[in-house]
């Protein structure tokens, strides 16, 4: 395996020897890329309902506002949260009771 002097795969390494060979496994008809797939990642976690900042960390953005670009995947974000909010209402209402 090759790697670099930190201790990591080369790039090129991982594209011909494990990438290429399970895109072409995979008979994908279309490009998908790494990034595609993080991008899928961090958009399927929010649209689970996962926690902004958990996303932010778990991606390695410096900055919320990064990880927010994901949000524009989500067409019922304004359901969504408006569900969680209601939850949350009905949860303390719930222990007030």
């Amino acid at each position: 395996m090759d790697t670099d002097e930190d201790g990591h795969i080369s790039r090129d390494w991982f594209r011909l020897t494990i990438w290429n060979p399970a895109l072409n496994r995979a008979g994908l008809t279309f490009r998908v890329r790494a990034h595609d797939l993080r991008h899928a990642h961090a958009s399927w976690l929010l649209a689970g309902g996962a926690d902004l900042q958990m996303v932010k960390d778990r991606l390695g953005h410096g900055s919320i506002s990064t990880t927010e670009k994901y949000l524009h995947t989500l067409p019922d974000a304004d359901d969504s949260a408006l569900d969680a909010f209601t939850r949350v209402r009905t949860r303390a209402q719930g222990r007030s009771a």
